[in-house]
Order: C-alpha cells, then sequence, then structure tokens
C-alpha cells in the first residue's frame, strides 16, 4: 500500500465553481428518487445546471481583494504557528478567487485541517476588510499525493501561479 505524503488542498471562494462550469465540476448531482447520481466524479460543463446554480446563490460571487487576501494569508500563518509544527505547508498560492496548499502528511485528520483552515480565514476577512458575506464556497478539492512526482509537480503548478502575479515563487513566510 502506497504511504501518502501529503495533499494538495484547493478552496475556491463563494459563487466560483458553480455546478455545471465549462471547466467540469465535482458537484454532486441530486435525483429525489434515487438520490446521488455519478457522486465524487469529474462532470462536464452543463450550461443550463451552471445558470441553475447561478440562479441559487444567495450572495454575489466573490473576488478576494488584496486585503481580503492579506487577510486570508496572515490567518492561516496564524493557524501554522498555533499548530506547534503539526500543519505544515510545503507551497502556497493565495489568488482573488481560490487558495492552492500544499500539506505533508501529518497523521491529523485533513478534513478537519481544511475546515479550520477555511473558518479561520473567514473570521480574519471578516475582521480585517469590509466583507461580510460568504468568503468560501461549500466543500473543498483535496488530493492525496502518494508518489514524489506527483508531490513535486504539485510544488511547481503552485509556485507558477506565485511567478504569474510577480510575486516570486514562495511568497507566503508560513511556507517551509
Amino acid at each position: 500500500m502506497s504511504r501518502t505524503l501529503g495533499y494538495h488542498l484547493v478552496k475556491s471562494t463563494y459563487g466560483q465553481w458553480l455546478p455545471g462550469d465549462e471547466r467540469g465540476h465535482w458537484s454532486d448531482a441530486w435525483d429525489e428518487r434515487i438520490g446521488y447520481v455519478q457522486p465524487h466524479m469529474l462532470h462536464e460543463g452543463d450550461p443550463v445546471r451552471k445558470r441553475m446554480a447561478e440562479e441559487r446563490i444567495k450572495y454575489p460571487p466573490v473576488w478576494m481583494s488584496d486585503a481580503m487576501k492579506s487577510a486570508v494569508t496572515e490567518a492561516i500563518t496564524q493557524c501554522v504557528k498555533k499548530s506547534a509544527g503539526g500543519l505544515l505547508i510545503k507551497a502556497a498560492t493565495i489568488e482573488s478567487t481560490h487558495f492552492h496548499l500544499l500539506i505533508p502528511y501529518s497523521g491529523r485528520d485533513i478534513h478537519r485541517t481544511a475546515k479550520w483552515l477555511a473558518d479561520q480565514t473567514t473570521k480574519a476577512v471578516h475582521r480585517g476588510t469590509a466583507h461580510d458575506g460568504p468568503v468560501w464556497c461549500k466543500g473543498k478539492w483535496c488530493t492525496f499525493v502518494f508518489d514524489e512526482s506527483h508531490w513535486q509537480n504539485a510544488i511547481e503548478y503552485i509556485e507558477r501561479h506565485n511567478m504569474r502575479r510577480g510575486l516570486g515563487r514562495r511568497p507566503n513566510s508560513f511556507v517551509t
């Protein structure tokens, strides 16, 4: 059995990656008679489903301002410090519509960790900016990484996000 090296965690801002998105989506399709249809599968884009999702959202889609991104960065920094070595981050980018974190395996429940990070970053955005609505979408995208080449590819992918924005490979102080 392969050993888990870590996780590639992605969290999108509210309203940015809706069911039906043309890039594909992971949203579970629900049917009242048969329950979930093809859960945990990448579904193709569907303009009708996307329109329906857009009609159901309660708040405008969120694009994080520089102040919001700074609040998220500071909150993640504090989470790493509070965890006393339990949370390490090997690569990160905080974009206006999502973040990517590459987290080494530590034995902690990654789903609880992701929820904690979302909670703490939301509180930081609400405390530090004028934004008072939802920050993140429901759920997350989390890939378990089992081999070294996948791990290296994830680091390079995340660092390219930062380079494209002119920030250098590792602009965040919480990245070890």
